[in-house]
């Protein structure tokens, strides 16, 4: 049976979809900080960073090294018009090679594909009226819901193993005191919940930095993972 919490939620988001059909076009300052990951069996220190291109093009990055000689390099690059991202393509690079982790993910508008190439390879059709969103850009697309004012949306994120296509369901719970810089600032709450799973997502986000993200916990009964903000490099 369906969540009750869910179907709520399906049905406040077809109301809001028709309020907020012209979002205003809220712009998010580049920025690029260091964060550190971590989950029950590995934690990695690793640099993000958000870059204006050209034509309303973005570029957003995650790259971490390990002592162990051991890299990981994720990129997103898409498109915002009127606060909805549309994806172009994204990558994943793992070294050493022998991982065999890495994936490539092509959005090709003109046929309506997603291609994927790697260790995942797959074709699905592109709806361009979903937006679908990969696991980078997504986070992108959430801050500037919130700079909308948004407090409950959904985002049709793809699935890196099957193309498949999956609603997910974000929702403010409340606030709490987050201290970054020896300074103490007020985190906005999100919370993400899946319809095809039990993990949920909390999210710490910093309203004086366009909610930049300063902590992420993501949990479910197998798995622990969390993201925290450790120096802001450059905003704007």
């Amino acid at each position: 049976m369906e969540n009750l919490f869910i179907k709520s939620m399906k049905f406040k988001l077809l109301l809001a979809t028709i309020f907020t059909l012209n979002l205003s076009s809220s712009v998010i300052p580049d920025y690029k900080a260091k964060y550190l990951f971590e989950r029950d069996d590995f934690s990695v220190t690793g640099i993000r960073e958000l870059k204006t291109l050209d034509n309303n093009e973005y570029s957003f990055t995650f790259n971490a090294r390990t002592l162990l000689v051991v890299s990981m390099d994720f990129k997103s690059n898409f498109i915002i018009e009127n606060s909805k991202l549309l994806s172009k393509n994204y990558n994943v690079k793992i070294r050493p090679k022998s991982v065999n982790r890495d994936q490539n993910i092509k959005f090709d508008y003109e046929n309506l594909i997603i291609a994927s190439s790697g260790i995942n390879t797959w074709e699905s059709p592109l709806d361009k009226i979903t937006f679908p969103a990969d696991p980078l850009n997504a986070q992108i697309q959430i801050r500037l819901n919130l700079l909308n004012g948004m407090e409950e949306f959904s985002i049709n994120l793809i699935e890196m193993k099957t193309g498949e296509i999956k609603k997910n369901f974000y929702s403010i719970d409340g606030k709490e005191a987050c201290v970054f810089n020896n300074k103490e600032y007020s985190c906005v709450l999100l919370k993400r919940y899946r319809e095809s799973d039990k993990r949920i997502t909390t999210y710490y986000l910093i309203p004086e930095f366009d909610y930049m993200f300063y902590k992420v916990i993501d949990e479910s009964p197998d798995e622990y993972q969390k993201l925290q903000l450790i120096e802001l490099l450059s905003f704007g």
